[in-house]
């Protein structure tokens, strides 16, 4: 491998088991790809001396290879002929072959690491022992577990153990809200000397709210155009959004497009319920889209929802919230911080079709209060950016490179 020069930082970032060139809501893609993509970018405009191998395993039986992710960044894309065509739920068996491949494709010794998500860290430490090791986890078992909701799957024991050794070995834990933070505390034990609280941010020449009221965002109060964007999963809870528009009052006339594609058959079954419910006409299913189209389905939108089980942030209602619409999310989790109750949104503290149905008609016939949540996150959302992202873990990437001896 090549040397560099002493006052250069080389950062070997892993993303096991998703590109973070991947289509957010396609797939395993969604708030993590979304989170490296950004925030690399955001890294290398700020630190100029900053360079970057990002290493992914590909499983959809396309070629290995090696794409950029702006300048003085590369992502590896690593194929393991036995891993092709696997689900993530089998990646663990092959933490070992991931890293010995990262070490092999590696054009340079890393000055850090950084592991998105259990499986990454454990492939970084295992590529890697002797060097710093910062650890995302994004989304944890304990907390899933704690929170799952109906036909929501219990995670393996293997990925809380794997958690649990990272907490231990990793140099800092970066979480995304102080709310993660005592989660990693209760639940793993972590001690406040390895925590760092970084908040996600928002881009804000993407994301950004519309100069004139389209023609679907008319401030009606008995007509309304709700989004939800994302991979559509029992966890992200679009079902609960089918079941409560089913429940509400007839002179309502309600909308729902859901934005992203699974893979499997759970969007097609959500179709079908709307059948069922007589509501064919008024949801539809839609791809998932670029950021530039997301932020342009969003600001049409009258609301966006997120209704998820457990989120350790939750860019999507971030986002939302920088386009000037409201949003209604699920009382847990980094929701809670990613949206100002009754400030820049609603926050649902029920997780059934009920308790959401009375939260989309409260909003629905409220204009007035649902544009002004709208205008009050934009202004919340335009000062969360990913400079500031980037800044903090420069920062630490920064301190590990120097204390190594």
């Amino acid at each position: 491998m090549a040397q560099q020069p002493s006052d250069s930082l080389h950062l070997h970032v892993f993303s096991m088991h998703t590109s973070p060139l991947a289509q957010p809501g396609r797939g395993d893609a969604g708030g993590m790809n979304v989170y490296i993509d950004r925030s690399l970018r955001a890294l290398l405009a700020l630190d100029p001396a900053l360079t970057v191998e990002v290493f992914t395993l590909r499983t959809d039986g396309g070629p290995s290879g090696t794409d950029t992710l702006g300048e003085r960044a590369q992502v590896h894309s690593l194929v393991l002929p036995r891993a092709v065509g696997l689900a993530k739920a089998d990646l663990p068996a092959f933490i070992p072959d991931f890293a010995r491949a990262v070490r092999e494709k590696a054009t340079r010794e890393p000055s850090v690491l950084h592991g998105h998500y259990w499986l990454s860290g454990l492939a970084a430490r295992e590529a890697y022992p002797h060097i710093p090791l910062v650890q995302t986890m994004h989304t944890t078992a304990a907390a899933k577990n704690a929170r799952l909701g109906e036909g929501e799957s219990t995670e393996p024991a293997e990925r809380w153990e794997g958690e649990k050794q990272l907490v231990e070995e990793a140099a800092t834990l970066v979480v995304n809200t102080k709310f993660e933070a005592d989660q990693m505390r209760r639940y793993y034990g972590a001690t406040d000397d390895r925590l760092c609280v970084i908040n996600p941010g928002v881009d804000t020449s993407i994301f950004y709210p519309s100069t004139r009221v389209s023609a679907l965002n008319t401030g009606s109060d008995t007509t309304a155009h709700l989004v939800f964007a994302g991979r559509p999963q029992p966890l992200k809870g679009p079902h609960l959004l089918v079941e409560a528009l089913a429940l509400l009052p007839e002179d309502l006339q309600v909308s729902l497009d859901i934005m992203g594609r699974s893979g499997g058959t759970y969007e097609q079954d959500l179709l079908e319920r709307a059948q069922q419910l007589g509501l064919g006409q008024a949801v539809t299913l839609g791809s998932s889209v670029s950021a530039v189209e997301l932020a342009d389905v969003f600001r049409r939108a009258d609301i966006v929802a997120c209704p998820s089980s457990s989120e350790t942030f939750g860019l999507v209602a971030l986002e939302a919230q920088a386009c000037g619409t409201a949003v209604i999310a699920s009382k847990v989790d980094g929701l809670v911080e990613a949206v100002a109750d009754g400030l820049t949104g609603i926050l649902v503290t029920e997780r059934t079709p009920h308790a959401w149905a009375q939260a989309i008609e409260s909003l629905v016939r409220n204009p007035d209060f649902r544009l002004g949540l709208g205008a009050a996150g934009a202004a919340r959302a335009g000062r969360m950016t990913w400079e500031q992202t980037a800044r903090a873990l420069d920062r630490i990437y920064r301190q590990l490179s120097l204390a190594q001896p």
